[in-house]
């Protein structure tokens, strides 16, 4: 990733689509941004090999070295993230900062019923 792509980094804010592991071992997302609906694929790139003169002898690693197994937990489909990622017009993005996850909210899921502990008269039966 290069200097400009940090500079003109994206925010997405949205929800979890799908996810999976990618043939280099990488972690990818597909992300739908709230309010336009647009869908990117999302990359968790992992290219740290160890010390060496492209990443000034292990000094600079890439944002999610050795943290992709993390992330894996972490995120699950269906789960609201935001992050930022490289600037491309290309759907095809790469992510360097997570703001948060969160898990969708009970109220919204219709298979999550909360029971009560107690029951109305008027209630009615589920």
């Amino acid at each position: 990733m290069s200097l400009i792509d940090y500079l003109r980094g994206e925010y997405l804010n949205g929800k979890v689509i799908d996810k999976y592991r990618l043939d280099n071992g990488n972690l990818g997302l597909v992300v739908e941004q709230k309010g336009t609906y647009k869908r990117y694929h999302v990359e968790f790139k992992d290219g740290y090999r160890g010390p060496s003169i492209d990443n000034l002898f292990g000094l600079a690693k890439e944002p999610f070295a050795k943290k992709t197994e993390y992330l894996s937990k972490l995120i699950n489909e269906g789960d609201a993230i935001e992050l930022t990622t490289s600037y491309a017009r290309s759907p095809f993005r790469q992510a360097y900062r997570i703001y948060s996850v969160s898990r969708p909210q009970a109220y919204k899921n219709p298979s999550n019923i909360i029971k009560l502990p107690y029951r109305n008269a008027k209630m009615p039966s589920y």
